[in-house]
Parts: structure tokens; C-alpha cells; sequence
């Protein structure tokens, strides 16, 4: 589904019966994409040993720091977990999938985009809330990539946030996403009252949109709010 290559595969019963999902991906692709492992930052799940020594505070991130260090946006975000890094192939990737319509590419991320997922949260389920889009967006996309993100894994994504229309963030500086205004906003706070919440996003860069999104989820009275994205940049 990358390279147009010949993908190998075992075909037996469990892939007759409809039990077991064909390889959608050749060794060389899946090989070249770069999973997050190790210690991790408690709070933005960033690795560990790609965190220079001086920007590190005690079991948090230097990036971490500041946000906790903030009156405004401390407590936000009970914490992110990412699969995988923001290599250079992933980059090609995403950048297919997320821009370019290639949204049947999210089948590729599939198995691993579950076992994290598993391994993180499977004995206290959250509600999963995908990352909304603006509706001129949706409509420039076709589609709301972090919606078929959240739609792998198990349960039923709530949209129970909306986005009102806005410039592109990926136009925009490190500095003035940070200080951009808040577009999100939650059409039903009873929906989202004393439950915990799972963002569900395809990449995390500053943490700036999912602290956005907890923020508004947190003033509807949400209980706890944590994130989980394929990527971290």
C-alpha cells in the first residue's frame, strides 16, 4: 500500500474464513517506520533517551516543564502515548495519508495502533474522542484522519467535540500555535461530565492541540483527559 510492491503472505484458513486480515505492507516499509520504546517522559511519552540531559525534570520533559509550570494549562493532560516516531518515512506517510486522500493508508498502521493501545489502556477503557476537524476542512480532506485512527481500535469513537474553522496549523510557527485562539468547543457538556477521555490525533508536535481540546473538555466537566496518537514528533 506504500511502494506498490509485492507484499508476502500466508494465506490459510483464518484468511478464507475472514478471521485474519491480509498483509497490507511489505517488510522493507513496515521495517522503516521507527517505533517509540524505552523510558519514556511520564506526561508526552517522548523517548527518553532522544531528550537532551539538561532539558529533563526529574521523570518529565523540559517541553513537559513549562506546561506544568503554567497555572493555565497544569493538569490538562493526564498523559500521551505515541507508537511511533516522525521519521523521515513516516513524514512521506502521513503526509499521504493526511493530505494527499490516501486515507485507506490508515490500514497500515492497524496492528501496531491496537497493541499500543492494548498494552496502555485495555483494563480501564476511556471514551474515545477522535481530534475534530473544522467542517471547511473536512470538506477540503474528504475525511477526519484521526476519526479512522480511532476507529481501529476497540468501542465506538464519540465526536463529542467540534471545531469551529480556522487557518491551518501546519502553516503556522511553534510560537504561534501556542498562543493561537482556543477553537474547539464541546456541543454537549453532559455527554462529556465526570467521564475520562481518550483523545485520539494522528501526530503530537508541541501538545498544543490536545491541551486546547482538554481544556474545553475539562471546563464541561470531564474527570481526566489523556491522548494517543500514531506519531510524536
Amino acid at each position: 500500500m506504500i511502494c506498490n510492491d509485492d507484499a508476502s503472505s500466508s494465506f490459510g484458513w483464518g484468511a478464507f474464513l475472514g478471521l485474519q486480515q491480509l498483509v497490507s505492507i511489505c517488510e522493507e516499509c513496515e521495517s522503516a517506520f521507527q517505533k517509540i520504546t524505552g523510558e519514556l517522559c511520564r506526561i508526552c511519552g517522548r523517548e527518553w533517551a532522544m531528550v537532551a540531559q539538561e532539558n529533563q525534570y526529574e521523570d518529565i520533559c523540559s517541553d513537559c516543564f513549562r506546561w506544568e509550570d503554567d497555572s493555565s494549562t497544569t493538569g490538562l493532560l493526564q498523559q500521551n502515548r505515541s507508537v511511533y516516531h516522525y521519521n523521515e518515512h513516516m513524514k512521506e506517510v502521513l503526509a499521504r495519508y493526511k493530505f494527499r486522500g490516501d486515507a485507506v493508508l490508515v490500514q497500515v498502521f492497524r496492528k501496531a495502533f491496537h497493541q499500543t493501545f492494548e498494552a496502555t489502556w485495555s483494563k480501564d477503557l476511556p471514551i474515545l474522542v477522535p481530534i475534530p476537524l473544522s467542517t471547511d476542512r473536512k470538506y477540503e480532506r474528504g475525511f477526519n484522519q484521526s476519526l479512522l485512527l480511532a476507529e481501529l481500535l476497540l468501542g465506538n469513537p464519540e465526536e463529542l467535540l467540534s471545531k469551529s474553522n480556522s487557518e491551518k496549523q501546519s502553516k503556522k510557527a511553534r510560537k504561534e500555535r501556542m498562543e493561537r485562539e482556543n477553537t474547539f468547543y464541546v456541543p454537549d457538556p453532559e455527554a462529556v461530565k465526570d467521564k475520562s477521555i481518550l483523545l485520539i490525533d494522528d501526530i503530537y508536535t508541541t501538545g498544543t492541540t490536545v491541551r486546547m481540546a482538554a481544556k474545553v473538555l475539562k471546563d464541561a466537566g470531564a474527570k481526566d483527559i489523556c491522548s494517543y496518537t500514531l506519531v510524536r514528533s
